[in-house]
């Protein structure tokens, strides 16, 4: 695909709300280290809620600042994935919508149709991110995962909040 190629990106696999809950409750315990009264389960849980209606909308979402012309994609390691994929490796995925550049460099678009290789790339990047950030908030956690870093984003923030209180006890 030549650089710059603004075809459609193919669609990727949705997963059910069951299988989402299932892949929390297994990576939760991995995700950390967390502030005080946040637990691992429901974070994960509330970002893919957050991210991608708990899995029933994780098709790939282009964003512009990491392709040809943005403010990411002259940086590392986006001229080469760009250059090989495409739009595609300007995209976030799975149910968690983690950006392509974060996953591991053996992934391609379609290592995210697995929901465990969904979850594979997303808690280590995320444990990089708390631990680089130390956030102290529900907040600050969603505010790392949504911009990179600690930058208040009240809207995205709100949603975080009201989907952590989401039970996961039916799905």
């Amino acid at each position: 695909m030549p650089v710059g190629d603004q075809t459609a990106i193919p669609a990727r696999a949705n997963f059910t709300k069951a299988q989402v809950a299932a892949t929390c409750r297994v990576w939760g315990a991995a995700v950390g280290p967390l502030p005080p009264g946040v637990d691992g389960v429901q974070l994960l849980w509330a970002m893919s809620g957050v991210e991608s209606s708990f899995g029933e909308n994780c098709q790939p979402r282009f964003e512009p600042a990491y392709f040809t012309g943005g403010h990411y994609g002259s940086h590392l390691p986006m001229p080469a994935l760009i250059a090989s994929l495409g739009r595609a490796a300007a995209c976030s995925y799975g149910p968690w919508q983690i950006m392509f550049c974060d996953a591991p460099p053996s992934y391609s678009p379609s290592s995210f149709d697995f929901i465990q290789a969904c979850a594979q790339a997303t808690v280590p990047d995320l444990n990089r991110k708390l631990r680089m950030f130390r956030p102290q908030t529900l907040a600050q956690i969603g505010d790392c995962w949504n911009a990179g870093h600690i930058t208040p984003d009240p809207g995205y923030e709100a949603k975080l909040k009201a989907m952590y209180a989401v039970s996961m006890v039916n799905a």
